[in-house]
């Protein structure tokens, strides 16, 4: 029997739609893309780590897209900041754009509750996307955790002039986008400070030490140019802090080299530390050198917020 094509026609098309929805899925996406076991080991560590300290929100609703929900954590300052409110520092995890989790904050417990004792909120948001929404869904919901953050400050009682992004790895990358590409008039960014942080996705498309990066081919040259925080500096930047490692074989060090450079030329203020034998997060290094990277960022955090307590 032959079956007409007119009969046919409507499932050639519903088939792939259906499967296009179906990879929207989270569990489906992480069975057809399956996390790295890099990414898959720092999440099982972070999910081992004690909670911690409250008063801690946790995953409240900030946005909702198509089959998903995206959520957030606000871990609230345990020591006083001094006069005025307390400042922010929203932390972007790590993870390939459409992977991670904001439970990897516990990892750097330690940093967590120095931040926190030194009088700073500090918001972790989910911005992971569906493959389908790649880079622009991960900016998309990065710039609606932040607006999120702005639009409720009056509620939770920080200072919406006074945040700070903190990323990590693809989190570096979409908090210095956003600090390039999202204009304020009600808020304001007081820094950012990137991780082994992409910054020239088009170099990465062409193999630049990003072990798939063959992936970025399938984007528009223009778009992941529009997308490379190196082609969107200017002279209006909050103060930027980089850190990367010389052994990074994820994000070439290279990347964030040129991005300071660019910084530099176009005035802004920019600290760029470089450890040689640090790999991808620096989960090579010994705690002592996690703490004086600590130390580190929690001096440049409070020279950028006015101090505190």
């Amino acid at each position: 029997m032959i079956v007409p094509m007119t009969r046919l026609f409507p499932w050639l098309i519903a088939i792939p739609a259906v499967l296009l929805i179906a990879l929207s899925l989270p569990w489906v996406q992480r069975v057809f893309i399956p996390m790295p076991d890099a990414m898959d080991r720092l999440e099982a560590q972070s999910r081992r780590k004690p909670q911690a300290e409250p008063p801690v929100h946790s995953d409240l609703l900030y946005r909702r897209t198509f089959l998903r929900s995206h959520r957030l954590d606000i871990y609230e300052p345990l020591g006083p900041f001094g006069p005025g409110r307390a400042p922010v520092v929203i932390f972007l995890h790590g993870g390939s754009w459409i992977h991670g989790d904001k439970v990897t904050i516990r990892v750097v417990d330690r940093f967590l509750s120095r931040m926190r004792e030194a009088g700073y909120f500090v918001i972790a948001p989910n911005y992971t996307t569906s493959v389908l929404r790649g880079l622009d869904g991960a900016l998309e919901n990065a710039e609606a955790a932040i607006r999120w953050v702005v639009d409720h400050a009056e509620e939770y009682g920080y200072d919406p002039r006074n945040i700070g992004l903190y990323g990590v790895s693809a989190g570096g990358h979409l908090a210095l986008v956003a600090a390039s590409t999202m204009v304020p008039s009600d808020f304001s960014f007081s820094f950012v400070f990137a991780e082994c942080a992409p910054s020239d996705l088009v170099a990465m498309r062409e193999g630049e030490a990003f072990e798939h990066s063959g992936n970025f081919r399938f984007f528009r040259l223009s778009r992941l140019e529009e997308l490379s925080p190196v082609n969107l500096v200017s002279a209006a930047l909050a103060p930027i802090l980089l850190f990367h490692g010389g052994a990074d074989q994820v994000v070439a060090i290279e990347q964030s080299e040129r991005y300071a450079e660019a910084v530099s030329s176009a005035g802004v203020q920019v600290e760029f530390v470089r450890y040689d034998e640090g790999d991808h997060g620096f989960l090579n290094l010994p705690d002592e050198v996690w703490y004086q990277q600590e130390t580190r960022a929690l001096k440049f955090f409070a020279d950028q917020f006015g101090g505190g307590g």
